[in-house]
């Protein structure tokens, strides 16, 4: 405890012996199947001068040490070539395992599928343009801070659309193959980066349609999905809070599991907000949305929804809601089951929520929707 009051040298020579001292054990720890009897038996021998020298803190002793363990740790441990491969093979597996830790445990990267969440989070959204993409540098600046992706897509041979075939490329890139045939029977494929429900509703292309050669296919803007990071620690230690965005699985919700089916698009992971806990009563009178009684409270964008204001559409009835609940056709009133949370989504007449599949099991959690880190636009920042 009284090393500070140590002069220089003697604590810079008792630095140096404890970091040879260190390196020697290591090394005939890792060597020790490869080295002979004799090397084992000098590397201890060493170890235990060392061990009674930096007790004494005697610095004549210790440089004497520390050339003869030099000398020796050059001839029973010759530099392999592989070593700078070694220490950087050994780097990235410690952060690649750091970066699963906190992917698991921790925080959790999430990319907005769908328009459901609009305007609080965006969605993949194709967009028709009558223009001309940019240049590539223009390209590359809105893709890097705006996310936004330019394509024209233009027909080689001409033809009817004779189908639609969905694919992906790993998990986040979802592409569309428009067939085309020719009066001789000829097949173009083209591919378009999006999904085929959006080149349909988004892009208007549609089975049987015909183009001729050099038509445009398509020409259009995709806003790619808000990417936010998941909070997956807070849900351990407290329930989620009305007005919080959640992340949660489809698993083990029946009306939910059933409706998307075993080939349906889309992420097994839904993000929406949770606007009431379980023994609520939940009343939708358009465009207000009340729990147990009082208006929804928690989150601004409640009050921005019963006004319909800043892109909020305000809250709507679920066309045929079949769940437990009842309807007169002008309201809607749900109990939240015990165990479950109450999930709907800010963009109110097209999300599809717990008006259609019921509450959200506590199980089925995943985390709190916390910020949203890409890409750069007026959304970025912490989730309201």
């Amino acid at each position: 405890m009284f090393d500070f009051f140590l002069p220089r040298k003697t604590k810079q020579v008792l630095s140096e012996s404890d970091l040879i001292y260190g390196s020697l054990q290591r090394n005939r720890i890792y060597s020790q199947d490869i080295l002979s009897a004799r090397d084992i038996e000098i590397a201890l021998a060493l170890e235990e001068r060392y061990r009674t020298l930096l007790k004494a803190k005697d610095v004549d002793g210790l440089e004497k040490l520390n050339k003869e363990s030099m000398k020796f740790g050059n001839k029973a441990f010759p530099p392999s070539p592989w070593d700078g491969w070694r220490e950087n093979v050994e780097v990235f597996v410690v952060a690649a395992i750091m970066a699963l830790s906190i992917r698991t445990y921790f925080l959790q990267p999430f990319k907005i599928p769908t328009g459901s969440m609009e305007p609080t989070l965006y969605g993949i959204e194709p967009m028709l343009s009558k223009e001309l993409p940019p240049n590539v540098f223009v390209q590359a600046y809105e893709f890097l801070i705006r996310g936004k992706t330019y394509s024209r897509i233009v027909t080689e041979h001409g033809g009817t659309v004779s189908g639609l075939k969905p694919g992906s490329f790993t998990i986040w890139f979802e592409y569309t193959d428009v067939h085309l045939t020719d009066a001789q029977g000829n097949d173009e494929v083209d591919r378009i980066w999006i999904r085929p429900s959006d080149v349909e509703q988004k892009l208007h292309i549609f089975p049987d349609m015909q183009y001729q050669p050099g038509d445009v296919l398509a020409n259009y803007v995709t806003q790619t999905g808000d990417q936010v990071l998941v909070d997956k620690v807070t849900y351990n230690f407290r329930q989620p809070r009305r007005g919080e965005v959640f992340i949660f699985k489809t698993a083990g919700i029946p009306k939910l599991v059933h409706e998307r089916g075993p080939n349906q698009e889309g992420s097994e992971d839904f993000i929406k907000r949770c606007v009431g806990l379980a023994g609520d009563i939940i009343e939708v009178k358009p465009p207000k949305l009340y729990v147990n009684g009082q208006l929804a409270t928690g989150a601004p964008s409640f009050e921005k929804e019963f006004k319909q204001i800043d892109g909020y559409p305000g809250y709507t009835l679920y066309p045929g809601n079949d769940i437990s609940g009842s309807t007169d056709g002008v309201n809607e009133t749900f109990y939240v089951q015990p165990d479950c949370y109450w999930a709907m989504g800010d963009n109110s007449p097209y999300s599809k929520d717990s008006r259609n599949w019921g509450g959200v099991p506590y199980q089925n959690l995943i985390g709190r929707g916390y910020f949203v880190f890409w890409p750069f636009t007026e959304r970025w920042g912490w989730i309201k």
